[in-house]
């Protein structure tokens, strides 16, 4: 799999973000570090990607102090600036949600289970007739 060039690339940048999110958590104090990633850093620009506003606010105060630190490290020593950004929030996904459909006419059903006794076909004719049996349920409680 390595030998395929996009994913050795992928796979390295990979293994490049986790070492230089261990050296920023280092220089984070660690309430502040849970919070804070790297989100990119390419020709000595590093982008830190943060959970909250709060958090954001924090890093910039300590933008100067965290900038020294970095440095100190041979990953950072080409480091000249530091943009912090927040982070989208992850969309949570609405497990409630219903999908309203019309219900499907009894002709309708009737034909599906036609069809199911005309099939060879064993699996397949039984998945028909229960798709005719859910189709008749469907809205019933």
């Amino acid at each position: 799999m390595l030998c395929n060039k996009e994913v050795k690339s992928l796979t390295e940048n990979s293994i490049q973000l986790v070492e230089l999110n261990h050296i920023l958590a280092s220089a984070l104090p660690a309430k502040l570090a849970q919070f804070c990633r790297v989100a990119n850093y390419r020709n000595g620009a590093l982008i830190l990607e943060t959970s909250s506003g709060s958090s954001a606010t924090q890093l910039k105060f300590m933008q100067p102090k965290i900038h020294a630190l970095l440095k100190k490290s041979s990953k950072f020593r080409a480091l000249q600036s530091i943009s912090i950004r927040i982070a989208a929030p992850q969309q949570k996904l609405d497990r409630h949600y219903k999908r309203s459909a019309s219900p499907v006419s009894e002709h309708n059903q009737t034909l599906i289970r036609q069809t199911a006794d005309t099939l060879n076909d064993g699996d397949l004719a039984s998945s028909m007739r229960k798709l005719a049996d859910t189709l008749e349920n469907y809205g019933k409680k």
